[in-house]
């Protein structure tokens, strides 16, 4: 008897883990993120085309430094209107030295995992899963241009400032013609001015290299919250939250980074940065 109850355990343990087989790679990580409180109010807003830039990067990864080099000169040449988050990859090249800080986010994870990025530097431009840049990324400045030079669907605007440890933001956006699809918005953490260890082309190490744009915390689910339905264009609908930050954070390097994606593509319509006051 004691010999079937311990089959059946097995059993049961091995069925479970045959069914987590099949759950969607988006879905591994449940996490509800923060509440966002929406009001709707008149006016307008001036809207401004950003891009969206998602890097996955590594301290281990030799040619990552190359790709930071071309995307601080499109940052030089596009200013505000390009925003970048660099992820940690979870394993191998992503792998902190010993007693270097751990960049890697269940957040992170989770995207790395759903964009099936094996290789690192790669980079998603809007999330537009046709173009996968790596290496170098010598072709994605062009690129930006051009995603830059689309008609706003809509304008976003966000202003963040912090009490302690806890970050408070305003978000407001405004359609600029009626949008058909469901949207959803999500807001992340991002650090800048982190300086440890990162190997270098040559296979040397620099002790002191700095490291920008590193997502630090995903502050809303991971795949965004639905924004206000109906989804039509004329007013402007106003969004609070609140969240608290790692403790390892420098508020004072941090900026707070929304973008608005279309919900079944995934596809970031639009984006915007905030720095914490």
């Amino acid at each position: 008897m004691k010999i079937n109850r311990i089959f059946i355990v097995l059993t049961t343990a091995a069925m479970l883990l045959a069914g987590c087989d099949k759950i969607a790679s988006d879905e591994y990580v449940q996490y509800d993120g923060a509440v966002i409180t929406w009001s709707e109010t008149s006016g307008s807003l001036e809207p401004v085309q950003c891009a969206y830039v998602e890097k996955y990067t590594g301290p281990r990864c030799t040619n990552c430094p190359s790709a930071d080099v071309t995307l601080e000169q499109a940052h030089q040449q596009y200013g505000d209107r390009l925003v970048v988050v660099s992820v940690n990859y979870p394993t191998g090249q992503g792998v902190p030295f010993p007693g270097d800080p751990d960049m890697r986010t269940d957040g992170g994870n989770a995207w790395a995992s759903y964009y099936e990025i094996n290789t690192i530097p790669a980079a998603l431009l809007n999330r537009n899963t046709a173009t996968m840049y790596s290496g170098p990324m010598n072709n994605i400045i062009g690129d930006i241009g051009t995603a830059l030079q689309a008609t706003p669907a809509l304008a976003l605007q966000a202003d963040a400032s912090a009490s302690g440890n806890e970050v408070h933001v305003s978000v407001s956006l405004q359609l600029q013609r009626d949008y058909s699809s469901p949207m959803t918005i999500t807001a992340a953490l991002v650090e800048d001015s982190l300086v440890y260890r990162q190997l270098l082309p040559d296979g040397s190490l620099d002790e002191q290299y700095a490291h920008n744009h590193m997502l630090r915390k995903v502050v809303t689910s991971f795949w965004g919250r639905d924004l206000p339905s109906p989804a039509a264009s004329g007013s402007v609908h106003v969004g609070h939250f609140s969240f608290g930050a790692p403790e390892d954070v420098n508020l004072a390097n941090s900026h707070v980074v929304i973008f608005v994606s279309d919900k079944a593509s995934r596809r970031v319509i639009n984006c915007t940065s905030a720095e914490i006051d």
